[in-house]
């Protein structure tokens, strides 16, 4: 969507119609209006998305070889079941250990500007190296990895299919995963019938959910725009330590303080978010904003993994967030009440699409 017209209909929104209004139900028009439609798939001029460099983009980005014991692949941390993200509260990491945060989902993921929690990267095609030569990740190294491809009989010739000749390099190998992450398009949600017309799509309680998302519940802030995100940084005061005070949790995950990689972090609290990029303590505790497409597929929630459901994800915001430094002035009770955070979740769930042909 160009310029700030999704911030004109929003107001629109309140202007028209009033803040205390009850049930606000937004006409598709006005929800065209808002969020827009997603175009065309961004890729680069030099790698381009075809059917050949998907299809080996897919068997690499679940192929085991690619880490550095053998044990782990990037389907580890975004396996397609669970929306693309990871299931657990922690990712996987190598050698039996596990990541200090919840890999985020790769849905939509070619419309995304900067890559990851805290934006380190901006390039799809660069991070699967990145990722592979991280010891918090894949922990391998690439010419191992073009090692143990190579001696593959099958590779060269898919290369050569993608690529136009066999050879197996790191580049060749990040284009390839970037190619095929870039086909992960989803909408045709319910939410997407009704923008387009179809006012059957969502139920009452979804349309009641979708008014609030858009004025009551002040969530269209910033998820908004065709993918659901602004695509910006905020410290949205996201509990920590929450694993420490659930011995449960602790126990079904079998893990323990001592086999997750801080990497100089001084402890679970510690995570200094967009801060780790920036070096701006201004920028601490901020996180990237995620898309809420398929949002109801890819528990648990936030960096941290903190909610294990959208009930509570809701409530989060409801009460506010936590008393956490650098909060977002954004973040702030909303006083709804039960059914309407019932409402809300239900839009949230409304939002599940298919992926595209």
């Amino acid at each position: 969507m160009k310029g700030p017209a999704w911030l004109l209909a929003v107001l629109a929104v309140w202007w028209n119609n009033g803040a205390m209004a009850d049930s606000y139900i937004p006409p598709p028009s006005v929800v065209r209006e808002v969020f827009g439609r997603l175009g065309p798939v961004p890729a680069p001029a030099d790698n381009p998305t075809t059917a050949a460099k998907a299809a080996l983009g897919e068997r690499l980005f679940n192929d085991n070889r690619l880490s550095g014991d053998g044990a782990l692949a990037c389907a580890s941390c975004h396996p397609a079941d669970s929306g693309f993200a990871a299931p657990t509260v922690f990712s996987p990491a190598a050698t039996g250990r596990y990541e200090r945060r919840n890999a985020p989902s790769l849905i939509n993921v070619a419309y995304v500007p900067t890559l990851l929690w805290d934006g380190r990267l901006d390039s799809l095609d660069a991070q699967p190296i990145r990722s592979m030569e991280n010891v918090l990740h894949l922990n391998s190294e690439i010419n191992q990895v073009i090692t143990r491809l190579t001696a593959d009989g099958d590779y060269p010739a898919s290369f050569q299919r993608a690529f136009g000749d066999g050879a197996i390099t790191g580049p060749r190998i990040g284009q390839a995963i970037g190619a095929y992450e870039r086909t992960l398009i989803f909408d045709d949600s319910p939410f997407d019938r009704y923008r387009d017309g179809d006012e059957t799509a969502l139920n009452d309680a979804e349309k009641r959910g979708l008014g609030l998302f858009m004025r009551d519940g002040r969530c269209i802030t910033c998820h908004f725009g065709p993918n659901l995100t602004d695509n910006q940084f905020h410290n949205i005061a996201v509990p920590e330590g929450h694993l420490r005070s659930d011995p449960g949790a602790m126990a079904a995950l079998r893990f323990d303080a001592r086999r997750i990689n801080f990497a100089g972090w001084e402890s679970l609290e510690d995570d200094p978010g967009r801060a780790l990029v920036t070096g701006d303590r201004r920028d601490r505790g901020k996180f990237r904003t995620m898309t809420l497409r398929n949002i109801a597929e890819t528990a648990p929630y936030m960096h941290n993994g903190a909610y294990d459901s959208l009930e509570v994800v809701v409530a989060h915001y409801n009460r506010g967030g936590d008393l956490r430094p650098n909060k977002s002035r954004r973040i702030r009770p909303l006083k709804l009440s039960a059914d309407q955070q019932a409402d809300l979740v239900a839009f949230l769930k409304a939002l599940t699409g298919r992926r595209r042909p």
